[in-house]
């Protein structure tokens, strides 16, 4: 495990294979999750690129502020292009940078690639939203993360307990992959309650500036992946792929989780967009 200071917080990270010639692929991990999470892909992708995991802010082992502040969408945006620049740097890649982001993840590097295109060379959002463009569904969105903040606080088993049981999670190949999913849930519980409630009020879908709109503007390649049980974010993909200029929208047996539910057909989906 190593660890880099941006802004007086500390990120944990590991570079998972560094060979010259091969994309880099930085993983960006869901709320709740850790870079653990892409264990299970790593020696898969490790064929074709050169993978990096970090625990994003108030998860892991990186900083866990209980500041909603701290997680803010510009303070967040600017600490991983600060990491990418020096990984890049560390690593001596000069293009050939793709993030991939589950969910919350996914909110972040969609971000991130608006905020500064030239930083990556394309993205693929795993379960993602370009954020909630009517106030107040947002608003309404706003308050159902701070109740969600306040149960974490309050019980995180409990609230985990729940939280699995969303339809969303539902799974059809989850008989076989039990083993994958009690590792999961693991990481879930051994996060910071506080920080977690932080992350939420300080960068949760309520909280997060809608970029809907921005879309059109991002001429980078994009892989859209979404699962086939979960029919909301289908739909969300869908609209995605309309409007971004250069995206694939791809749906695999899965529920919320693709890169939980069906790795081996995640693996190939990624390799395939990398390699074109």
């Amino acid at each position: 495990m190593m660890f880099a200071e941006i802004n007086h917080h500390s990120y944990a990270y590991r570079i998972h294979r560094q060979q010259s010639g091969l994309p880099l692929l930085l993983l960006l991990h869901g709320f709740m999750g850790d870079q653990r999470v892409f264990d299970h892909l790593l020696d898969g992708l490790a064929d074709f690129c050169n993978p990096v995991t970090i625990d994003l802010l108030g998860h892991g082992q990186s900083s866990k502020s209980d500041d909603p502040g701290d997680y803010r969408e510009e303070q967040q945006v600017a600490d991983i292009r600060t990491f990418i620049r020096r990984l890049s740097t560390d690593m001596d890649v000069d293009d050939g940078r793709f993030l991939h982001g589950y969910s919350m993840g996914g909110r972040l590097a969609l971000k991130i690639a608006l905020a500064d295109p030239a930083l990556v060379g394309g993205l693929i959002l795993e379960s993602t939203n370009c954020g909630i463009p009517d106030e107040r569904q947002r608003s309404r969105r706003r308050q159902t993360d701070e109740q969600r903040a306040r149960d974490i606080t309050t019980d995180l088993d409990r609230f985990l307990t729940h939280w699995q049981q969303l339809p969303l999670f539902a799974s059809p190949e989850t008989n076989n992959k039990e083993q994958l999913h009690r590792k999961y849930r693991a990481i879930q519980r051994g996060q910071s309650p506080e920080a977690l409630a932080a992350s939420l009020r300080g960068f949760g879908t309520g909280s997060m500036r809608p970029c809907c709109d921005e879309l059109p503007s991002l001429n980078r390649p994009v892989l859209l992946m979404a699962g086939t049980n979960d029919e909301k974010y289908r739909q969300i993909n869908r609209r995605l792929e309309q409007r971004l200029p250069a995206a694939r929208f791809s749906t695999l047996k899965a529920g919320h989780r693709v890169h939980l539910d069906n790795p081996d057909k995640f693996i190939t989906e990624i390799k395939s967009f990398l390699l074109l």
